[in-house]
């Protein structure tokens, strides 16, 4: 039986073709499609399971998809999208091809502005925002802008020189050089520099969600790319 007789036959609803276009199209998925997804789903931090707990799709075939082994209908893309926020043209944009090394030198770091502070990025060039690593150097007093911090991922803090107060939820951790702190930055926090002059540390961060650059919300009054 024609796809065209099974639609006719229930009165053209759509969610039968979308069951028909997915028997026929098994096996004949759109590898790159699939690679989108997947890409996305990565940048989010999420696990197949999650998605599928998101989006409310089966998780074998979502498996599927993300293989290529199988194309999706628009409703389900619709889910997908909605799932990760994205627009659906989003699975469509190419795939820019990946930086597998990323050298930057000490004298040609980007810079930034915040208040009292300078930030190196580190990783200008990177594909994503899944991993976002920073020099801050402070100056006397500066300080994270007096409010709470709260966004997705971890965040690592690595104390070079000087000498920091990290506050998580209240509690106090003085960062002396080559002390450490690693986070749920779901967790309040927020930071001052209490050394008598400059101090420096490394800041890394994993964003668990999305195409938002933590650092434009991470600092206070944030200027530069």
């Amino acid at each position: 039986m024609s796809t065209q007789n099974i639609i006719s036959k229930n009165n053209g609803k759509s969610n039968d073709y979308d069951k028909v276009s997915s028997i026929n199209s098994s096996g004949n998925g759109d590898e790159s499609l699939g690679k989108k997804i997947r890409e996305i789903r990565g940048i989010r931090g999420w696990t197949l399971k999650q998605m599928a707990m998101m989006s409310g799709l089966n998780i074998n075939t979502l498996s599927l998809i993300e293989k290529g082994k199988t194309s999706p209908s628009i409703y389900t893309l619709q889910r997908l999208a909605a799932a990760m926020e994205v627009p659906i043209k989003e699975f469509f944009e190419p795939i820019e091809p990946s930086i597998p090394v990323i050298f930057t030198s000490h004298d040609q770091r980007p810079q930034a502005s915040t208040e009292k502070a300078l930030i190196h990025n580190l990783g200008k060039g990177l594909p994503s925002s899944t991993l976002e690593p920073f020099v801050v150097k402070m100056e006397k007093f500066s300080t994270s802008g007096g409010r709470t911090l709260l966004h997705s991922g971890y965040e690592f803090v690595y104390c070079l020189t000087g000498k920091i107060m990290y506050y998580v939820q209240e509690v106090e951790y003085i960062l002396h050089p080559g002390d450490s702190l690693l986070l749920s930055a779901q967790l309040g926090h927020h930071w001052e520099n209490i050394n008598d002059g400059e101090s420096e540390l490394l800041l890394v961060m994993t964003p668990a969600c999305g195409f938002i650059e933590q650092q434009k919300k991470h600092f206070y009054n944030f200027e530069g790319d």
